[in-house]
Order: structure tokens, then C-alpha cells, then sequence
């Protein structure tokens, strides 16, 4: 998610610069150019460049906030696919720990008797027979809102606590961003029947191009900075922001 609003943070900061081409151009062919026809082109070129960032910045860089967003939705389910199946062997190797140390405890005379060897060996066999019994844990998102991803966390001992939930407004902006995703990626930005129904809150009509302004970026990039540090604060990680998460985006949204 950094990565893709460092790049829109870039794209901003340029357009505003090329809003001044013209004139920083007039200034740099002062001191260089003695060739009129010259000047004259550059200058045109110039006044072109800035006439593009202008419209641009002017239109609130709706494309790219999208595609940002894009980004940044596909961020979040790379880091739940990425940390579920990690997180599920760690649960596992978690239980063996304390199945053996609970052997120890109860059988001291008997676990003193075991070398290192031994005891990596029985440690590897707990391991696989409980790795077998409790089967694979399936880490894809599905769906829409908070639950796309607290679903496969949960099945880790990750999900939503009970008395931590997602805010409802959060949860909207949420499953509208991932339907916003699936509309710009798959639809060339126009909402269809299925995003409306799995985002009931959506502003839009069956059809209408997707607009995603400043205000609406910031909204979208902040519900889904939040529920990525979420996850963190519940794997101990970091502190929550769940309580401010409407005004918890960066800096240039």
C-alpha cells in the first residue's frame, strides 16, 4: 500500500509542478536561447504540458486515485494470503511446544532420558501428524467489507475480537472499495448490478462511471490503511487506530 500511494504521491507533486512548465520554461529559455522559432515551440510544448497537468489536477486525479486503490485492495489480500498460512504454522508449532512441554512436566524422569535428537524427532513427527490432522487452512479473500479478509484470518485465532469490531461506517467504505476495485480492474469503471448489491451503500447507479475525488479517495485509503494495521495490532504489533480510522490516511491523499 505504501508503494502505490508513494507513486500517486509523486504523480500529484509533478502535476503540480508542470502546472508551471510555461513559465519555467520562459525562464530557462532567457538564459539559453537565441533562436526565436525555437523559443516558440518550447514555449507551445510547455503550455501544452501545463494545460494536461491543469485539467488533470483540476478533475482531482480520479484515475489514478482509482488504480491506486486497486493497488492497494490487492496489497491487503496479498498480505492475508501471504500471512495465513504462516500464521497457521506457527499455531501449530505453538501446540506442539506446549504438548511436549506438558509431557516433560508430567513425565520428567522420562523426558530427561531424551537427547536433542530424540527430541527433534519427536517434535518433527507431532508436527506433521498435527499438520495432517487439522489440514490446510484456505488463506484466499472472498467477498466483500471487513469480512472479505477477517474470514481466513480467523481461521488462524487472527479474526475480528468481539469486543474490538470494524465500525460499521468503516465496514461500508470497505466493501465499497473492494467493489470499486472490481469495477475499475474488470468493468472499465462502470458499476454493475453485482458491486451495488454486495455494497449496498454505494452513490452510484447501474452504469454510471466511477469518480473517485479527493474526499473519496481519502475515505477509501484510510478504511484500508486502518484494517491493515489492524491485523497488525492483533498479532501484538502495533497500536489501533480503529477509533479515528476515518482521518488515519497519509499525508497528500
Amino acid at each position: 500500500m505504501e508503494s502505490a500511494e508513494r507513486v500517486r504521491r509523486l504523480a500529484d507533486w509533478g502535476l503540480h509542478v508542470l502546472r508551471d512548465a510555461e513559465e519555467l520554461e520562459r525562464l530557462r529559455l532567457e538564459r539559453s536561447s537565441t533562436d526565436p522559432d525555437h523559443t516558440e515551440r518550447a514555449l507551445k510544448a510547455a503550455r501544452q504540458r501545463a494545460a494536461l497537468a491543469a485539467a488533470e489536477a483540476d478533475n482531482q486525479m480520479v484515475e489514478l486515485n482509482g488504480m491506486t486503490l486497486v493497488a492497494m485492495v490487492s496489497a491487503t489480500d496479498a498480505l492475508v494470503e501471504g500471512l495465513v498460512p504462516q500464521a497457521h504454522e506457527i499455531l501449530i508449532e505453538l501446540h506442539v511446544r506446549q504438548m511436549m512441554d506438558k509431557a516433560a512436566e508430567q513425565h520428567p524422569q522420562a523426558a530427561a532420558q531424551l537427547g536433542d535428537e530424540q527430541l527433534r524427532q519427536a517434535r518433527s513427527l507431532l508436527i506433521d501428524a498435527l499438520t495432517k490432522k487439522l489440514g490446510d487452512v484456505d488463506p484466499i479473500p472472498r467477498g466483500s467489507g471487513a469480512k472479505r479478509w477477517d474470514e481466513p484470518l480467523a481461521r488462524v485465532g487472527l479474526g475480528v475480537p468481539a469486543t474490538r469490531p470494524i465500525p460499521v461506517e468503516m465496514d461500508n467504505a470497505l466493501a465499497e472499495v473492494i467493489q470499486l476495485r472490481h469495477v475499475v480492474a474488470h468493468r472499465a469503471g462502470r458499476v454493475d448490478v453485482r458491486a451495488l448489491k454486495a455494497a449496498p451503500s454505494l452513490r452510484y447507479i447501474e452504469d454510471e462511471l466511477v469518480r473517485i475525488d479527493r474526499p473519496a479517495y481519502r475515505r477509501y485509503s484510510a478504511a484500508l490503511w486502518t484494517y491493515g494495521e489492524e491485523i497488525l495490532h492483533r498479532m501484538g504489533l502495533r497500536p489501533s487506530a480503529l477509533d479515528r480510522w476515518a482521518t488515519n490516511y497519509t499525508i497528500n491523499a
